[in-house]
Formats: C-alpha cells, sequence, structure tokens
C-alpha cells in the first residue's frame, strides 16, 4: 500500500481527526533519507489495521511544514485521538524506532 499524498491543511485536519491514530511523515522526494524512513514506516504500519499514515511533500506543500512547526525532514509526529502525542525529527531507519513510535501512537 502506497502512503496517501496530504496536500492541504484541511486533508491535514480530516487525516488527524478521522482516525484515532495517525502518523503523518514531512517529507521530499528528492531526499533519500526522508524516502527510507517512509518507506519503513508503510513497511512496518501496514501491520496495525488502526493506524492511519500520510505524508506531506515539503516542496509541494512547504506552508504545511511550516504551519506544522516542521523546519527539517524527515519529521515524523503521530496522533492519537486528535492530538498530537509524539514528534521525532531525523531518520528513524531501525525497526525498533519505527514500532517504538507507532507504539506511543496506539
Amino acid at each position: 500500500m502506497v502512503l496517501p499524498q496530504i496536500r492541504s491543511q484541511s486533508e491535514l485536519q480530516s487525516a488527524i481527526s478521522g482516525h484515532s491514530s495517525t502518523i503523518i511523515i514531512f517529507s521530499a522526494v528528492w531526499s533519500q533519507i526522508s524516502e527510507a524512513t517512509k518507506d519503513n514506516f508503510e513497511r512496518i504500519g501496514a501491520q496495525y489495521p488502526t493506524l492511519y499514515q500520510a505524508w506531506v511533500s515539503t516542496d509541494d506543500n512547504p506552508e504545511l511544514a511550516e504551519e506544522n512547526g516542521v523546519n527539517a525532514i524527515p519529521a515524523t509526529i503521530g496522533y492519537k485521538d486528535g492530538a498530537e502525542v509524539t514528534r521525532f525529527i531525523g531518520p528513524q531507519l531501525l525497526d525498533s524506532q519505527i514500532e517504538a513510535f507507532i507504539s506511543r501512537v496506539l
């Protein structure tokens, strides 16, 4: 499954409010480390049916990054019941890192 791309603040708010557990990855397609982080979350997150994941292109939507306090990529934000519960700036490449992040959101 390919992660859906969020393209507006209203789409972002719908993703957060429409799911009990949400992970949003701020990324850029030119950043190999961002793409690797996104791919790993996609692979591991697929094991959790109640988890919703999506991504935001910081190139296509720089205003979304700014509005959400993201100034470096990759940036991963986890939401539970509509509220931010965890945030990580930088790559997450180890399965154990990603599983720990997901566990804070579920």
